[in-house]
């Protein structure tokens, strides 16, 4: 078999061993679809672009919309006909979305009814983008609507075409070393080695249940717990949105086996009057991603008898990096390990170095750098630079951390000051460029405090040019203009000035011991 084989008939095979088997719980559609489901919905979006909008090999189609299963159809599509697909966040406005758009220049966008204002106030800069609704109803923007694709019954089964692993699949967007957004090019055979990796790790089956609480725009909503559960024949829930009753009703009556969220989520969860008289058993465990998950936050869980854990990993290595082995361990034993974030996981090569790269000695704190086959393939229109990429191979993660003697990885912190808040990646040199521009501003700085809610929120250190005055309102409606509300600091303090080293650059230790 060739490669092209192994990557077309991902789905095929899939559907000839459980093609009656449930494989996608939509939630918000209340529609459950079956592998041979998928396999024709992949087919006649495969025609649909192909034979309609006559799209090839290496064109972009981009989803700015909540989860649905169109995003499995998508993946399943992109496996047969080499069209890339891309994800924007739809919490972002209009100007960031479109100038992700400028880069990736998508022939196609899918949007939904809660993206469709700032998707309809971009359009005109996009005019070789064709618009398509995941709606059923028609509106001023949308050519076509994605059940009318479904429903095609014109359509015919599409050939395959040749494909090989180092081609890309997917754009993810990210921050990287540098902070500012790029889009990260995964290839198919990075997608295929982290299914494989986290079957293989976590021991995942078709008997397994995935609840899907993440968002597909970020990397581990597609390959922690979704395409490889899918891989192993298992079933994945998808919310369209994350709410607390929901999440619980459907803990109770779908019984999902494995879940991946953020501290956010599992806060929102605990702190709910319903936590205490929901039934948790049916999980097998629970993992945390995108930032370390507090004791207090997992200590709940615990007394239900739920192994919570960290997991680790990031778009440019991963993400399936590190996470416990928590098929491996007793309750007893991920208390014991709580503040790790796990083990290394299969197909990875990982060193921690120091300044110099040289790799140190177990308990030593150094720069995590990766390399094999899950790593990403650089950027998209943009060049990989020295500050994430190393010799032979090696990815830096701008992360510091340790090696115990078990073989467990503590995150110490990050090279970088990105602010990671419920989740969402901020980051301050996009929000300090902003406020420099203003007219009245001479210097700032953003960092992160701690937040009980969101596990870190922004706070924003302004310097005003001399005899010049703004209010802290004035700054948040200046930046409104840019950038969404996610993103604005949510503490503005000014001061007299920005502390700085004896090379000139911003003094961050100083600045967290003083401010934060």
């Amino acid at each position: 078999m060739g490669t092209t084989s192994i990557i077309n008939e991902t789905l095929i095979n899939r559907a000839k061993i459980s093609g009656k088997n449930e494989a996608v719980f939509d939630v918000k559609k209340n529609k459950r679809y079956s592998f041979d489901d998928l396999l024709n919905r992949a087919n006649q979006l495969s025609y649909f672009l192909k034979n309609q909008l006559h799209l090839k090999k290496g064109d972009r189609i981009a989803f700015c919309a909540e989860n649905s299963v169109e995003f499995i159809d998508s993946f399943y599509m992109s496996s047969q006909t080499g069209i890339i697909i891309t994800t924007y966040n739809y919490l972002l406005n209009s100007k960031e979305i479109s100038n992700m758009m400028k880069n990736e220049e998508p022939s196609v966008l899918f949007y939904c009814s809660k993206s469709f204002k700032k998707i309809n106030l971009l359009a005109k800069e996009h005019p070789n983008c064709c618009f398509i609704s995941l709606e059923e109803k028609e509106d001023n923007l949308a050519e076509y609507l994605y059940p009318d694709i479904m429903n095609n019954s014109q359509s015919e089964l599409v050939e395959s075409i040749d494909l090989s692993l180092d081609d890309i699949q997917m754009l993810i967007h990210t921050g990287g070393m540098t902070g500012i957004p790029k889009a990260a090019k995964i290839s198919y055979q990075s997608i295929m080695f982290n299914a494989i990796s986290e079957i293989l790790t976590l021991d995942l089956t078709s008997a397994d249940c995935s609840l899907l609480m993440l968002p597909f725009y970020h990397t581990a909503a597609w390959n922690v717990l979704t395409l490889p559960i899918l891989y192993a024949g298992g079933r994945v829930i998808i919310l369209g949105g994350f709410s607390e009753e929901q999440t619980f009703d459907l803990i109770e009556k779908e019984k999902p086996t494995v879940a991946i969220g953020v501290e956010t989520i599992y806060k929102r969860l605990m702190d709910h009057s319903l936590f205490n008289h929901i039934d948790f058993s049916g999980f097998r465990w629970l993992l945390s991603g995108a930032a370390p998950i507090s004791y207090p936050t997992m200590k709940p869980y615990w007394e239900k008898g739920i192994k919570l854990v960290n997991a680790y990993g990031a778009t440019e290595t991963g993400p399936n990096n590190i996470v416990h082995p928590v098929n491996q361990m007793s309750l007893e034993e991920a208390k014991e390990k709580w503040g790790a974030a796990g083990k290394v996981m299969m197909f990875n090569q990982m060193k921690i170095v120091d300044d110099a790269f040289k790799e140190v000695e177990k308990g030593v704190k150094g720069e995590l750098i990766w390399r094999g086959p899950l790593t990403f393939s650089g950027y998209w229109n943009q060049e990989t630079s020295a500050e994430s990429m190393l010799a032979d191979g090696w990815i830096r993660s701008g992360d510091i951390g340790f090696q115990d003697e078990d073989g467990y990885i503590y995150i110490s912190g990050r090279i970088k000051n990105t602010i990671i808040s419920g989740g969402e990646n901020i980051y301050p040199l996009e929000i300090e460029k902003i406020l420099m521009s203003h007219d009245l501003i001479d210097d700032v700085c953003i960092i992160g405090v701690k937040d009980d809610e969101w596990g870190e929120i922004g706070k924003a250190l302004v310097v005003l040019k001399r005899n010049q005055e703004l209010t802290k309102s004035d700054i948040v409606t200046y930046l409104k203009q840019y950038i969404s509300p996610f993103k604005i600091p949510k503490y503005i303090e000014f001061v007299d000035v920005i502390p700085k080293n004896a090379v000139g650059k911003t003094d961050y230790p100083l600045i967290h011991q003083k401010y934060a």
